[in-house]
Parts: C-alpha cells; sequence; structure tokens
C-alpha cells in the first residue's frame, strides 16, 4: 500500500437503499488534492495548479474525518475494475488543520 499527505476539501456522507435489491448503500464522498501545501505549482502538461480528485470512500472512514479542509495522511490500494488494476484510496488519518 502507498502512503501520500494530501489536503481533503470537501466530505459528505451519504446512503441510498438500492431499488432493485433492495440493499442498503453508504459511503462517503471526498473531494482531495494530493498535496500537503498549496505552493503555485507549473505542471508539465502545461496546466498550472491542482487538479482535484473525486472518490468514494468505505462508511466506516467517517469517524476519521476530523476537520475539513484538512491534511490527511491517506492510504492507497490496488482493486481491479474491468480487469485493470485501479489505485484507490483505502483509509485516511487526520495529519493538522491547514494553515
Amino acid at each position: 500500500m502507498d502512503k501520500v499527505k494530501a489536503i481533503v476539501l470537501f466530505a459528505k456522507p451519504w446512503r441510498f437503499v438500492d431499488e432493485n435489491t433492495g440493499q442498503v448503500k453508504e459511503g462517503i464522498t471526498v473531494e482531495y488534492v494530493m498535496t500537503d501545501n498549496l505552493v503555485p505549482v507549473n505542471n508539465e502538461d502545461g496546466s498550472v495548479g491542482y487538479e482535484h480528485v473525486r472518490q468514494t470512500l468505505h462508511v466506516d472512514n467517517a469517524k476519521k474525518i476530523e476537520k475539513v479542509p484538512g491534511i490527511y495522511d491517506m492510504t492507497f490500494g490496488y482493486t481491479v475494475i474491468k480487469g485493470r488494476p485501479v489505485m484507490k484510496l483505502q483509509t485516511l488519518k487526520f495529519v493538522s488543520e491547514v494553515i
């Protein structure tokens, strides 16, 4: 598993009942930038700044989201989607507020 520091910008829990199966589905949508400071940056592709990432986390991580925006240690693992390995956010841990 890979670990990265990132700034969480937004987090929102969600829950719904699948109409077809009746199964309750729930999780947390998290939006973040993969840096722990927001100094200006020029990217290799000619873009500038930080592109945000949006992912869904398991609902068990809700208690770990203490302050937003905030700096978090994020742990990533791999999952397989359509036969390809994809890096996915697994857990996070609060480090500090963004100053």
